[in-house]
């Protein structure tokens, strides 16, 4: 799938790029996740159809940060990376025009903040998105083998894992320029051939696909990251000081 013409209509028409004027101490990043309701349909490229990729689980899950109970036990003393409440989403119109293209899905729109550092000093940031498919192929989600004998099977299935359609980490190391970094794996179930069906005889396996990229980004500047599965439009906007005194 080749998105990029048809993105240029939708998303691209009209987007003024700006230059950061003053330093800024922190940036708000911003991301729009979403796939092709297609899927393999639309693209003539070939994958692998019996990989199994892992994907990272060491970014901060911005969804089990609560901003309210940290401004009040903390105030002043804020987490670096934190969530940026949706009322404060500046993507909001190119989510809206993706949605009436009626070819593509919002797998997730998310926000956060974090400080100006290097990829020594950065914190990637978790992605858990799209749908959960771990009812269908439970044999995929984690199980906490070490307790499976004394655990009944409601309580196994609280401790199981999801298996996210979109999963992986997002890391953004800023300097002279921004960089992003995409470790991202992405799910999709396809048919099975018979030469590879198992004991369960399945019609259906999960398929997993990678995305793993690095991008050099300027500021005020809407990106977009190419995959025939998978979109990301990122954006990173400098935090101003006189900003945040306001």
């Amino acid at each position: 799938m080749n998105l990029k013409r048809t993105l240029k209509i939708i998303l691209f028409t009209g987007i003024v790029l700006f230059a950061a004027t003053a330093k800024a101490k922190d940036y708000a990043i911003e991301v729009i996740l979403f796939a092709s309701k297609t899927g393999l349909y639309d693209t003539a490229e070939q994958f692998a159809i019996n990989q199994i990729i892992p994907a990272p689980s060491n970014g901060i899950l911005l969804e089990e940060i609560n901003l309210d109970e940290l401004n009040a036990e903390l105030k002043d003393e804020l987490p670096l990376w934190r969530p940026i409440p949706a009322s404060e989403f500046i993507l909001n119109n190119v989510a809206e025009r993706l949605k009436k293209s009626g070819r593509y899905r919002i797998l997730q729109h998310l926000a956060w903040r974090q400080p100006v550092v290097d990829k020594a000093n950065s914190q990637p940031i978790q992605i858990r998105a799209g749908r959960d498919f771990s009812a269908l192929f439970p044999e995929r989600a984690f199980r906490p083998i070490e307790f499976s004998d004394t655990l009944t099977d409601a309580e196994e299935r609280n401790l199981t894992t999801e298996v996210r359609e979109l999963d992986g980490t997002i890391n953004i190391v800023i300097g002279r320029y921004i960089h992003l970094y995409t470790d991202l794996v992405y799910r999709l179930p396809r048919s099975n051939p018979t030469e590879l069906r198992d004991a369960m005889d399945r019609e259906q396996i999960l398929v997993d696909y990678a995305i793993k990229s690095h991008r050099r980004m300027r500021s005020r500047e809407l990106h977009y990251i190419d995959h025939p599965l998978v979109g990301v439009l990122i954006e990173a906007t400098p935090i101003e000081e006189d900003e945040e005194e306001n």
